[in-house]
């Protein structure tokens, strides 16, 4: 397949791989964690990559940045290794949305003469933007240094004209760093609390800093050949570790089996807890807030399981991968089936080795091509004892 054109290409660190075939890039990936997997001398036959027919305009989060450059204001994505900006009005990443929203941002700094912020001086109102829109709604953060500025009930009906339905936060983050919000500074401003969706049934909702994949036809892909591995029934119980704002979890549930949910941010527990409440599986799943390398020896997991369950495993760890002491309770309780889901085939290969020693055996890994025209790759490990 052929790539588009980007006239960012050059400047853009966004894409490193838009120049590349398409099926090449899905080759070149396989090819990454097979050779990682070799690094630990792991013999496991690696599938090919699944990819998208259509490998652009798939990102469902958009992240602006806002900067005054000698007295203008520019608007969009950092140069790689670099604090500089790339002015932008489009990207092949994103559909249509993004650059109606990008022509209205632009528009509102004019007419309301918000000051983008200077990072040399420190000076400046406007600092980010950022958005995410799944299913025709929309949910835009301000990311402010200050609340000094006008024009918020114009931006939210402009916004609302434009999209089936629209939350905006401020979030106020006088940082000097590189962090993109102060978590503890959201303001709703206006429209819906949450952005809501739904995913293999479960019905959803996401805060202005909640996690969610940025591909969501991969995500699916992804969830759905999950729970089709596990199968859960109501014999089963999963433990669904790292489990963020718990779509797993409630994908497990609706099945009707027991879950055990672990993740250590205070928000996506929250957000957990919201999605287990809307879709009625309060008496399936059991979240637990707190890290997972901490709680995982402390839970009474047969009290929990009881003794006839089959139990299962899915995890999905950071890009650091999953602490020691967590694959080695794995090993303990012996689930009949563990799943890996890695953003970094690397760590991922040092886990799996912990996994082959310890008894387990790879059945399958396959990468999954979240971030087409990119470099990373989410891959998909499945062990059995």
């Amino acid at each position: 397949m052929r790539n588009l054109h980007c006239e960012y290409f050059n400047v853009c660190g966004g894409c490193s791989n838009l120049n590349i075939d398409y099926n090449t890039q899905l080759k070149n990936k396989q090819k990454y964690v097979k050779d990682c997997l070799k690094q630990f001398n792991i013999d496991a036959k690696v599938e090919p990559t699944v990819g998208m027919y259509f490998p652009y305009k798939y990102r469902n989060k958009l992240h602006l940045a806002i900067r005054d450059v000698r007295g203008k204001c520019e608007i969009g994505f950092f140069m790689e290794n670099s604090n500089k900006i790339v002015n932008v009005n489009t990207c092949c990443l994103f559909d249509a949305w993004a650059e109606k929203l990008i022509k209205i941002v632009r528009t509102y700094i004019t007419k309301f003469k918000i000051e983008p912020y200077n990072k040399r001086n420190n000076t400046g109102t406007l600092k980010y933007v950022v958005a995410r829109y799944i299913d025709g709604e929309l949910i835009l953060t301000l990311v402010v240094t200050n609340t000094r500025f006008g024009g918020r009930d114009w931006l939210v009906h402009e916004l609302s004209s434009n999209f089936k339905a629209v939350s905006v936060y401020l979030n106020v983050n006088k940082r000097t760093d590189n962090a993109v919000f102060d978590e503890n500074e959201f303001k709703h401003i206006g429209g819906f609390k949450r952005l809501r969706g739904e995913i293999l049934g479960v019905k959803f909702e996401l805060s202005p800093n909640s996690f969610f994949q940025v591909n969501t036809d991969i995500t699916s892909k992804i969830y759905k050949k999950v729970c089709d591995l596990i199968n859960p029934t109501h014999y089963s119980c999963v433990l669904d570790l790292y489990s963020g704002i718990g779509i797993t979890s409630c994908i497990f549930a609706k099945n009707k089996a027991k879950v055990v949910s672990i993740e250590s941010v205070p928000q996506a527990v929250n957000d957990a807890k919201n999605l287990i409440k809307i879709n009625d599986l309060e008496d399936y799943i059991t979240p637990y807030l707190g890290k997972c390398e901490q709680l995982i020896t402390k839970i009474n997991f047969n009290k929990i399981v009881g003794g006839n369950a089959d139990i299962s495993a899915f995890v999905d760890p950071p890009r650091i991968g999953s602490q020691k002491v967590v694959l080695d309770k794995i090993i303990e309780l012996k689930p009949k089936t563990f799943i890996y889901l890695s953003c970094n085939p690397e760590t991922l290969a040092r886990d799996l080795k912990v996994l082959v020693d310890g008894g387990y055996k790879i059945e399958s890994v396959t990468p999954y091509d979240m971030f087409p025209q990119t470099n990373h790759v989410e891959t998909l490990a499945v062990l059995k004892i």
